[in-house]
């Protein structure tokens, strides 16, 4: 099969095409011709250096594709069926991966296939910040930074399902969208002072933060009032503990998870903003365009040849 391969860290540069043997299923997996996948912050930091395994490897955390073969029946998966799914740290930017069958999920009917390729880490790393960890629910007011990204975009969605008012950060380009997902008050992020603009807009400060990007973490110290918690789901140094409950996680694989977030996406409650789509072998410069911040929403990479010439991509 082909595959996208990482053979030593750095740049997009590095990222080059290469012949694999098509995975073997082990026991509890499930084979998936992969025809999209999405790429994110983590497949950036993994790349330069945040890889623990052996090189070369194949990036690429989540997928979306069909089902190869009885290789999904005894977790009643079908020959054919489209599926999506985040398998773990990589894998996916190949023309066949193998998934634990417990870490995919039937892909709903209101995604269509590129969507979906797109959802698997965001939704389920948001769901599980705004739900299982801070707990939202109806009437609460709760901040998203960076609301205009993957895991942002999510976040405002699902805590305004939930019945919360969403304070929200984004660049001002970006303020009509995240106001449309169900934002009540958007800042510029880029403003010095946004953490007290939030404050402002909110009396004294959110009990409730989700701090979607590392860079964001100091400003949603200083917006939130004493005692707030803040969930993120990324580490390092973490101000104001002496007033503030931080709470950083780490996003888990959940086929259960998707499958509960389904019916919100075939209502319309949750959608995906795909910013851009690029036929695989322009692996390196989807990379760099998502790193250069060029495009509010999901990037994803089209594997499949058919797909991508229905696309004209």
């Amino acid at each position: 099969m082909q595959a996208l391969l990482v053979d030593h860290f750095g740049g997009a540069e590095v990222i080059r095409g290469g012949e694999l043997a098509i995975p073997e299923p082990a026991q509890g997996e499930v084979l998936v011709r992969v025809l999209a996948a999405g790429i994110g912050p983590w497949d950036v930091e993994q790349r330069r250096g945040g890889w623990k395994g052996s090189l070369p490897y194949v990036p690429g955390a989540q997928f979306a594709g069909v089902v190869v073969g009885d290789t999904g029946d005894d977790a009643a998966f079908e020959d054919g069926e489209e599926v999506y799914g985040w398998p773990g740290p990589g894998g996916c930017h190949a023309e066949y991966v193998t998934c634990q069958a417990e870490r995919m999920a039937p892909i709903p009917e209101g995604l269509r296939m590129t969507d979906a390729a797109a959802v698997p880490v965001d939704a389920l790393t948001a769901e599980q910040g705004i739900a299982d960890i801070l707990t939202v629910g109806a009437g609460d007011q709760v901040l998203i930074t960076a609301a205009a990204g993957g895991l942002g975009q999510f976040a405002v969605r699902l805590a305004r399902a939930l019945g919360a008012n969403v304070v929200a950060t984004a660049n001002r380009r970006d303020h009509e969208l995240v106001h449309k997902m169900g934002a009540a008050v958007v800042v510029d992020q880029t403003s010095l002072d946004w953490p007290d603009q939030v404050r402002e807009a909110t009396d004294g400060g959110p009990h409730r933060v989700l701090a979607c990007t590392a860079s964001s973490v100091p400003g949603a110290a200083r917006a939130a009032r004493d005692g707030a918690t803040i969930a993120t789901p990324f580490r390092g140094e973490f101000p104001d503990a002496h007033r503030i409950d931080w709470r950083p996680y780490e996003g888990r694989p959940s086929g259960s998870g998707l499958i509960r977030l389904a019916p919100w996406f075939d209502d319309g409650t949750l959608s995906v903003e795909v910013a851009a789509m690029y036929y695989w072998q322009e692996a390196a410069k989807a990379y760099r365009a998502l790193e250069q911040g060029d495009t509010p929403g999901e990037v994803v990479l089209v594997i499949d040849v058919d797909l991508a010439a229905s696309l004209e991509i």
